[in-house]
């Protein structure tokens, strides 16, 4: 094996573990989704948000079941 191989061949694996690394870096913790957990409990705001929306998803229904018997 050539030695200009070998250094292209280290080259391109040392690029290739950068790239890698860089991805791995760059994801969030498994665990990530206990910092949000409960942020938004007892607010009033967002609890009007789901109260619109479970009235919008429930106005969508009765119109589902309009419309099928029609």
């Amino acid at each position: 094996m050539s030695t200009a191989s070998l250094e292209d061949r280290v080259t391109a694996l040392e690029s290739r573990y950068a790239e890698l690394l860089r991805i791995v870096q760059d994801r969030p913790p498994k665990d990530g989704w206990r910092k949000v957990v409960g942020m938004f409990a007892n607010d009033p705001q967002i609890e009007e948000l789901h109260r619109e929306t479970r009235r919008i998803r429930e106005e969508d229904r009765e119109a589902a079941r309009v419309g099928s018997e029609a």
